[in-house]
């Protein structure tokens, strides 16, 4: 450090041209340095989409996806394995190491789920791999303050918004998504929990299983599409709060014996809806 500091006080001329020589030559890559909106990335991810009817997403998770990410979980060199379920669809996400070969792996994963072509629960089933070049360059979202019905709004959007956009020069596809979702918070009580002798998990599970749906169907009409159902669901507060979480013994007035009759234990009994 000492003689890099000597010479560059006996020479500082020759220290100035090496500087303005490197100044120079980084302008002039500077300025030549490729720009590319769109590289050419090979992500390491791969897509399972399996589409099944209408049935819902806790038939879907039980028959397909769980055996899929136990499948694709034990394929070399997977990181990490998640899921997204709809009604009659689920789309299964396989993330690899980024020094694996994704050709490779590829056809591993279509092999290892090639038993599954012959489920005839299954509508269909792809395997995709992600290319960023697929990517949507543009996401609209579509709101109005007066229209509370997901429907109305998404009549509206197939029908004017997505009818101009395929029209215009250099649009390949146009998707529609969203659905309306609703919300029930139930708030328990450990004490009044305790006193009927319940826990969290049974309630839960109670909950659970009387809002299991089956498969009934899909109607469309008039830009309308209806999901049937076989089982009827939990559909307001009122049904939430009437649903029976339990049963709790009945003990006779003039006695401290504990009759055989037993009587039900409401969830609005132990919790709070909203």
């Amino acid at each position: 450090m000492k003689k890099l500091t000597q010479f560059s006080v006996n020479y500082p001329v020759t220290i100035m041209m090496i500087v303005l020589g490197l100044l120079l030559l980084g302008y002039i890559s500077f300025d030549k340095l490729g720009v590319d909106l769109f590289p050419d990335l090979n992500s390491p991810r791969i897509f399972v989409e399996i589409k099944s009817g209408e049935r819902p997403p806790e038939e879907m998770e039980k028959q397909f996806v769980e055996n899929i990410e136990a499948v694709a979980i034990r394929q070399s060199d997977v990181l990490d394995v998640s899921s997204i379920t709809r009604v009659g669809t689920s789309q299964i996400t396989v993330e690899y190491a980024w020094n694996k070969d994704m050709d490779e792996a590829f056809l591993d994963l279509q092999k290892a789920l090639n038993s599954l072509t012959q489920n005839s629960d299954i509508d269909e089933l792809r395997i995709t791999q992600h290319d960023p070049n697929t990517a949507p360059v543009m996401l609209i979202a579509v709101k109005h303050n007066e229209i509370t019905d997901m429907n109305e709004i998404r009549k509206v959007a197939d029908n004017y918004i997505r009818n101009e956009l395929v029209r215009l020069e250099g649009v390949a596809e146009v998707e529609l998504s969203g659905q309306e979702e609703s919300e029930v918070i139930i708030n328990t009580d450990y004490y009044r929990l305790e006193a009927q002798g319940l826990t969290l998990d049974e309630v839960s599970t109670r909950i659970q299983n009387f809002n299991r749906n089956v498969t009934g169907g899909r109607i469309s009409e008039l830009g309308r599409q209806y999901i049937v159902k076989g089982i009827r669901m939990l559909n307001s507060i009122e049904d939430f709060e009437n649903l029976i979480v339990g049963y709790k013994a009945v003990r006779a007035e003039n006695q401290n014996e504990v009759s055989a009759e037993r009587a039900p234990v409401f969830l609005r009994d132990v919790a709070s809806v909203s």
